[in-house]
């Protein structure tokens, strides 16, 4: 038995020297940043060698080369197996960082192949992968600046997709999760430029603007002498120059009919509810004219 154990402890003892040196091969091909070459070693250690720990760790490298190389969708999918493959893996932070820097290039455009096949054109939006991998960073890193960054681009993108409610909850989650972060002030931009655009969008809820004012308020509370507060103030103008519009053309429709009583209320209302708007002028014109 002791014979045979020998036996087959030298006959493994080649294999491992082989992985070994594939492995040792590919870690200098990374510090070189030979992508191409990484590519092909860690290709070959996680298709033959998939459960040893030299294939687990080489599919962290296969995903960097990938990246690199830039085919962002095997290297997410790559990144994923060697997240899953170890409890604690040694790169998890920086698999994690180079998920959120892939999440970034769909958010700015990047497509996928049609079919996920790599010989057929980037067609399709990749969108909705860039917000399932924000959402992984969230919540690896809840309390890190990279989850501040993927909850901030997490909410950029529902606001484009119009997902106007989702996109306010994300902002507000990256406000009360860092309160004092430069991101919360970007936050707060972000509420009050979706509120103007539902506005526009959903014909002047009033709603949305006593929304729009909250919002202000709160951001002046947390950071009353930040710059921004102009921008986020002059959002708010345009949104009551917005609303004090469809009185002002309610007002127009009655006086071109010859309803000056009417049209006298609607004049009224706006001077009221918007007096520092542009149209708040025009309407006092209005209604000395008609008044007389």
């Amino acid at each position: 038995m002791r014979n045979l154990l020998i036996a087959l402890s030298l006959m493994t003892m080649p294999l491992v020297a082989s992985i070994q040196e594939t492995f040792n091969a590919a870690v200098e091909a990374y510090e070189n940043k030979n992508w191409t070459e990484l590519l092909k070693l860690t290709e070959d250690l996680t298709k033959n060698y998939s459960k040893t720990p030299f294939g687990q760790e080489a599919h962290f490298f296969l995903a960097v080369s990938y990246y690199n190389l830039k085919q962002y969708e095997p290297s997410n999918r790559q990144f994923t197996v060697y997240l899953k493959s170890q409890a604690t893996p040694k790169h998890f932070e920086e698999a994690i960082e180079y998920k959120f820097a892939i999440a970034e290039q769909f958010k700015a455009g990047e497509r996928k192949h049609l079919m996920g096949m790599e010989n057929l054109p980037k067609w399709i939006s990749a969108r909705e992968d860039a917000i399932a991998i924000y959402d992984e960073v969230i919540t690896a890193l809840p309390h890190h600046d990279m989850g501040a960054r993927a909850l901030l681009g997490k909410a950029i993108l529902l606001f484009k997709e119009e997902e106007f409610k989702p996109s306010i909850e994300t902002y507000q989650t990256l406000i009360r999760r860092f309160p004092k972060h430069p991101l919360a002030v970007e936050s707060f931009i972000g509420i009050g430029e979706v509120y103007f655009t539902q506005a526009k969008k959903e014909y002047t809820d009033p709603d949305f603007l006593d929304l729009a004012e909250i919002n202000i308020r709160k951001f002046k509370a947390s950071f009353p002498l930040h710059e921004k507060i102009a921008e986020a103030e002059q959002k708010l103008c345009q949104m009551k120059e917005l609303y004090a519009k469809n009185l002002y053309d309610t007002a127009q429709f009655y006086e071109r009919t010859n309803k000056a009583k009417a049209s006298l209320i609607y004049y009224s209302q706006l001077i009221a509810k918007y007096p520092n708007t542009k149209l708040a002028e025009l309407s006092k014109e209005r209604l000395e004219v008609l008044q007389k």
